[in-house]
């Protein structure tokens, strides 16, 4: 090479890679061995365009192509139209799946933080009486001694959960975002998945059904083609005081149950029976209920995250266990034969607080408080209800 390849001012680094690229090719060096100058840049190229030109097409469209992998683009295109935004009309946002806390132990609100329950023993109204009469004149006799006792009572526990909006992000925010509904919902979520939790662990706890409980093993779960859940579901029935009037099962565990051979065969030997309405196609929920003759089957298909780490996979909160209870939505102040109340300090509802603080950031902001105070409270335990364990693998 006779002379350097020599960068004009204001050359763009592509354009001075490209004229290096074609340097060391053989039209390039054959230029640059003859009389090359600054002063003879014309004569230079000259010879370059007939180089160029004395090469076949391909060549030729080859050397004007850019090295870029960008393509050259003839008049407007879509994305040099249109900057992406969000839509205004859509938010993709997943509630849990079914929580059943509220039915299983529904709220009742009370006054006070702790305080005593009157219940009467069971055995009370089981008792016989001489109720016979001596003769036309004599006097009945006298019932038998009874009492009423506070052994059971409540403590409220206090559980609550707080989030900060600041007012640039409320102010920033597109359609359909809305910070403070976003805020809301997820502060409540956390809180109504925490009930969830603990309701179940006292739903499916063996300790609060006293002798009324069976773990099932083998070929006794429901999951497998010799078990009969009905029949076991009918007997253990019969074991409780208080006539269960739920059947609470968790998400795992009715997949199973419904497809239960033993099961199906109560869908398969309606058929030709005209007086009971149309076969369905499969197990449902109201139609077990009626096999095993309580107002409803309710199931737990929450799912929980217990650990932090990235990837952890969800669980479900009502495990795979079933429980018959007798479920009454409000006490009476009469006679109230329930499973269990979630007993409330104040109102059914949680406590909600918005507190205005202007201290943070630039513009303050608001903090969003949601607090109840609740204790679970198993009223009737062994008398109202009945605890399959471990009721599929």
């Amino acid at each position: 090479m006779n002379a350097p390849i020599l960068l004009s001012e204001g050359m763009s680094p592509n354009d001075a890679s490209r004229l290096a690229a074609f340097a060391q090719t053989d039209a390039g060096r054959r230029i640059l061995a003859s009389e090359f100058s600054s002063r003879n840049e014309d004569p230079t190229l000259y010879r370059l365009m007939n180089e160029v030109a004395s090469l076949p097409l391909a060549q030729q469209h080859l050397m004007h192509a850019s090295p870029s992998t960008r393509t050259h683009l003839m008049g407007l295109s879509p994305a040099s139209v249109h900057i992406d935004v969000g839509l205004e009309n859509m938010f993709a946002m997943y509630a849990n799946r079914d929580c059943i806390a509220d039915l299983v132990m529904p709220v009742v609100a009370v006054p006070k933080k702790s305080d005593k329950i009157w219940s009467m023993p069971v055995a009370t109204l089981q008792e016989l009486s001489n109720a016979q009469l001596a003769g036309s004149r004599s006097r009945p006799n006298d019932v038998g001694a009874y009492t009423v006792n506070s052994d059971l009572s409540y403590s409220c526990r206090d559980y609550g959960l707080v989030d900060f909006i600041d007012n640039q992000t409320l102010s920033n925010a597109d359609a359909p975002l809305n910070p403070r509904v976003i805020s809301a919902t997820v502060v409540k979520s956390f809180l109504d998945l925490s009930r969830e939790v603990r309701v179940a662990a006292k739903a499916f706890d063996s300790a609060y059904y006293g002798a009324n409980t069976t773990a099932l093993s083998g070929a006794n779960r429901w999951d497998t083609s010799t078990s009969d859940p009905i029949a076991a579901i009918l007997a253990a029935k019969e074991e409780v005081f208080a006539t269960p009037n739920t059947f609470v099962i968790g998400g795992q565990v009715w997949p199973k149950l419904r497809t239960n051979p033993k099961v199906l065969q109560y869908i398969l030997s309606r058929a030709g029976v005209s007086n009971i309405g149309a076969v369905p196609a499969q197990m449902q929920l109201d139609l077990f209920a009626a096999l095993i003759e309580v107002d409803r089957v309710i199931v737990g298909r929450a799912k929980v995250i217990n650990a932090q780490e990235p990837g952890t996979t969800a669980s479900y909160v009502w495990g795979k266990s079933a429980a018959l209870m007798r479920i009454e939505q409000n006490p009476n102040p009469k006679m109230t034969q329930t499973w269990g109340y979630t007993f409330r300090m104040g109102s059914k509802a949680y406590r909600n607080e918005v507190i205005v603080d202007r201290m943070p950031g630039v513009m303050g902001g608001e903090y969003l408080k949601l607090t109840h105070s609740d204790d679970e409270v198993p009223v009737g335990q062994g008398t109202t209800g009945y605890l399959f364990e471990t009721v599929i693998s």
